[in-house]
């Protein structure tokens, strides 16, 4: 198997979580290509666009004299970055290291731009769960150590379900029966709303109800984004959408934020970020919500989607990828690390050891409320399920979600024909970029 233009991607499935050992917080790179092992100085290059990540790399390079890291803020995020680096690759321009997002990871990959660090960085297969791990190996190979997780929770207005005697739906069917039991109290007020302009949004939801859009079998892909799976979640949604009992505001514009503020929408359906999010989002209602685990398709199953998260690749243009690998190894894996990640980035460690850090047992300031909020995206993080494999073109995909069920939403058609629409977008860029697809 082999992820190049012309051939496929597969996905290395891992051990279990097993028990998890600190690292020492002072890299001590010693792999070859090593610099820092033959006593020279290394200057290492690193785009990231996190705010607060220049107080994790202060700390590293205190720690660590003879291998410096000189952090820089991309012009452009996402596939805007993602794309600069694809085409400044053979120039041989590029960072040491980058941000990357993991859906866009195999596509850095299929072209050449990042490398691995199996010979750097081992062990992680102790240290991290597989739904984390797959989000970075490939064909055997690892490109990065996971950084964040982030499972889909649900959000809500405390102080409204308490006056409406309703408590945090545990299923989707009981999503459904307080949206109507809150819309029929106040028609002008939403549990929440649906967007079309977040793909990942609706591709954690998709992962929820068993959804895996891709699958590699030797060099031939399969691709499947309108499987039963994502047309149930579909469905689900167009429901509410038709019964007026959800908003079609989309996440982070104007009228959204103000409905969130003001509330009109008392709920949303978010990720473990959430609480970094909303103090821009509603100002005025610090407070008063409180977050859920995600309504469940059958009652008791633990199962939830990721909507987000990252790593840090070394890329192919790097001269001292141990060193890099060792950076990336100290921030995502380390004690030391990983809490400078909590407290600067407010990233919640993809590590179960980073989870039970110190640093975490305190709630984020907008969830000051609910003591235990940490602890509850630790449960939630030990039920994720995400798609096996990531397509080397997700941003097509996730174009094409934004287009075609903003389409849907905006001449009311069905949100089930919009997933048609993705499929038939992800397999003929896929064809035309040289991949075999079954089919």
């Amino acid at each position: 198997m082999n992820l190049r233009r012309s051939a496929a991607l597969g996905a290395v499935l891992v051990l279990a979580l097993a028990a998890c050992s600190g690292n020492d917080d002072k890299a001590s790179p010693s792999g070859a290509g090593s610099s820092a092992a033959k006593g020279e100085k290394v200057t290492l290059t690193y785009v990231n666009w996190d705010g607060g990540m220049d107080k994790v790399v202060d700390e590293w390079n205190k720690l660590n004299p003879d291998i410096q890291v000189k952090l820089s803020k991309p012009s452009g995020t996402g596939y805007t970055l993602y794309n600069k680096l694809i085409t400044n690759n053979k120039a041989g321009t590029n960072p040491d290291i980058t941000e990357v997002e993991y859906q866009a990871l195999p596509a850095l990959i299929a072209n050449q731009v990042v490398v691995p660090i199996d010979d750097y960085v081992k062990g992680l297969d102790a240290k991290y769960d597989k739904a984390s791990l797959s989000q970075v190996q490939f064909e055997g190979k690892t490109y990065g150590v996971p950084q964040n997780v982030c499972p889909m929770v649900f959000f809500y207005r405390k102080d409204v379900f308490d006056k409406l005697g309703l408590k945090a739906p545990a299923t989707w069917a009981e999503y459904a029966t307080v949206a109507a039991a809150i819309h029929k109290a106040d028609p002008k007020k939403f549990i929440g709303n649906f967007t079309a302009a977040d793909p990942g949004w609706f591709a954690g939801l998709a992962q929820q109800a068993g959804a895996n859009w891709w699958k590699a079998d030797g060099d031939t892909w399969s691709v499947a984004i309108n499987d039963a799976a994502s047309k149930k979640v579909a469905d689900y949604w167009d429901d509410l959408i038709k019964k007026g009992l959800v908003s079609p505001q989309p996440n982070w514009s104007a009228q959204w934020n103000t409905d969130m503020n003001n509330g009109t929408i008392v709920g949303w359906v978010g990720a473990q970020w959430g609480p970094n999010q909303l103090p821009s989002i509603a100002k005025d209602t610090a407070g008063k919500w409180a977050a859920a685990p995600l309504p469940a398709w059958t009652a008791g199953d633990t199962a939830v989607g990721i909507w987000g998260g990252e790593t840090e690749a070394v890329t192919a243009n790097s001269k001292h990828p141990a060193e890099a690998a060792k950076f990336v190894e100290w921030m995502n894996s380390s004690d030391a690390g990983m809490d400078s990640l909590i407290k600067n980035v407010q990233a919640f460690p993809a590590s179960p050891q980073g989870q039970q850090l110190p640093a975490l047992k305190t709630p984020p300031p907008f969830m000051s409320t609910q003591p235990d909020y940490n602890t509850l995206m630790a449960t939630a993080a030990k039920g994720v399920r995400t798609f096996d494999i990531w397509g080397p073109n997700a941003n097509v995909t996730f174009d094409s979600y934004s287009n075609a069920f903003g389409a849907a939403l905006q001449k009311k058609t069905s949100l089930s024909a919009a997933l048609d629409t993705m499929q038939e977008a992800t397999v003929s860029d896929m064809k035309k970029l040289g991949f075999q697809v079954a089919g």
